[in-house]
């Protein structure tokens, strides 16, 4: 797509309006919400991350690379198969070995979240997952307001 990956947009060198990232984050959650009820086969992406979200012409966001996905059978509501995705943004539910449904694109989604509000990466470079670590220490010690700040 014509303005690269979500991943790019968000971690460049300028930061994106609020306006962009919100129509962005809307965009997301419509696509997602289509793939787990729209489809007549429900699909579980199993890698909802900034590399995987594309951006058109008009920095409308499109969920690519479908090739760790799901398809669950008409009377299927979960499935039991090992772990998918990318580190800091695969579900709990993976590691304690329970069924697996498409809540697991939604909390991938919701660490996907806090990295377009805070434009800050999940994972660092050396590959630790601190990203919900950092926004839920701030929730419990009353600083969000100023984690929000530009």
């Amino acid at each position: 797509m014509s303005n690269g990956t979500l991943a790019s947009f968000l971690f460049g060198e300028e930061r994106p309006s609020w306006n962009q990232r919100s129509n962005i984050a809307l965009d997301i959650a419509k696509a997602i919400s289509y793939l787990h009820e729209g489809c007549r086969t429900q699909i579980i992406h199993c890698d909802i991350k900034p590399q995987n979200i594309l951006l058109d012409d008009c920095y409308s966001a499109h969920i690519s690379d479908f090739g760790l996905a799901k398809l669950l059978a008409m009377n299927q509501s979960f499935t039991n198969i090992g772990i998918r995705g990318t580190k800091g943004y695969v579900a709990p539910e993976w590691f304690r070995n329970t069924p697996v449904t498409v809540k697991v694109d939604v909390y991938s989604y919701g660490v996907l979240l806090l990295e377009i509000i805070s434009c800050r990466k999940s994972v660092k470079k050396d590959n630790e997952s601190v990203l919900v670590l950092y926004f839920l220490y701030r929730f419990k010690h009353n600083y969000m307001y100023y984690t929000l700040l530009p």
